[in-house]
């Protein structure tokens, strides 16, 4: 009941965004029809051309990289992905950004993509805390990024999570901070249940590795385009599947009980600390989102006052950088407007 009241209070306090509909012809995005047409001719070609690098995080495992420079690069552009995907899912969108002149370099978070697994079954999604993500990231920026132009950090999903704590453990790394539906809270059908599941989860699971209740391994009988909540569009869906079925052992399936209770807290974190965050945030939220909160989003946002922009990608689901064109275009529109102001 404690939980209830406090949402409720926090509610009425909360950032409105909104609606974000501007769209500059001048930027050069490529469209479905083009995804189609040019994926494997050139779009691929351009990933596969970078070599996959690896480091050694702190405890031993071996973090999957990659680096795309282009020629006098406008910024820098570090891109956090989110839970179950790897950089081979980013194909499209590093594409678009090197063709706007930006520089790009991502790396896949430990236990998912080409990164090193933890356990036994390579299928559960399993992390030990967050911290680690974020320790890894700070590694990676620390050795291997260049600091030569601004630098700009790009966060989805849990990966906005992992960005959001990165930036608040160390504040002047990047120049600016860009979240796209930001993890800062997972959805249990709406932000109270939320907080009940996870003081839930948090309390009586603690050690246990195994998939939460009601998750799986990867089942490609499962990956049916209309049965899904993350995308309005059918080809970006299509060329992601296409993407992981070229590289299976790149595929992850449900989370670990563990993974749950460590996102909990880690989004806590994230959204209580958000004042400590001192540059420039841009936070796009998909209005049809059920994968996170929007609730936690706006008090992200209130949190980290005067640095915080929301707006709100209308019509869209979870995952912004694979939409359908019109949705896809305001939310590159939006970051590259950002990006140039900086």
């Amino acid at each position: 009941m404690k939980t209830f009241f406090l949402t409720l209070i926090l509610m009425t306090n909360l950032l409105s965004f909104e609606s974000y509909n501007y769209v500059n012809k001048n930027y050069k995005l490529t469209s479905s029809i083009e995804l189609q047409n040019d994926y494997f001719p050139t779009i691929s070609p351009h990933y596969y051309a970078q070599k996959l690098h690896y480091f050694k995080s702190y405890d031993g495992l071996n973090i999957a990289y990659k680096i795309f420079v282009v020629k006098n690069a406008k910024a820098n552009i570090v891109i956090s992905s989110g839970r179950t995907e790897a950089m081979l899912k980013y194909q499209e969108l590093i594409y678009d950004l090197n063709k706007n002149g930006y520089s790009v370099y991502i790396l896949d978070h430990r236990g998912q993509g080409n990164s090193d697994r933890m356990l036994k079954d390579p299928q559960i999604g399993y992390v030990n805390k967050f911290e680690d993500y974020v320790l890894d990231m700070n590694y990676f920026v620390s050795n291997f990024v260049k600091k030569d132009k601004k630098l700009v950090l790009i966060g989805h999903s849990m990966g906005g999570m992992i960005a959001s704590l990165y930036a608040e453990q160390y504040p002047s790394d990047f120049d600016a901070l860009v979240l796209s539906s930001p993890m800062h809270q997972v959805s249990f059908i709406n932000s109270t249940i939320s907080n009940l599941a996870c003081d839930l989860i948090e309390k009586r699971s603690h050690n246990i590795d195994e998939y939460i209740t009601g998750t799986d391994s990867y089942d490609d009988s499962e990956a049916v385009f209309g049965n899904n909540i993350l995308t309005h569009s059918k080809e970006r869906y299509k060329i992601t599947k296409i993407a992981f079925d070229i590289e299976p052992e790149a595929k992850v399936g449900g989370p670990s009980v563990r993974w749950v209770a460590q996102a909990c807290k880690g989004s806590k974190r994230s959204v209580d600390d958000a004042s400590n965050i001192k540059i420039p945030i841009l936070l796009l939220n998909a209005q049809n989102d059920k994968v996170v909160t929007k609730e936690a989003q706006e008090e992200f946002c209130s949190n980290a006052k005067n640095f915080c922009k929301g707006y709100q990608i209308d019509g869209a689901f979870h995952e912004l950088f694979v939409e359908e064109d019109s949705m896809r275009d305001k939310t590159l529109n939006a970051i590259l407007d950002f990006i140039s102001k900086i």
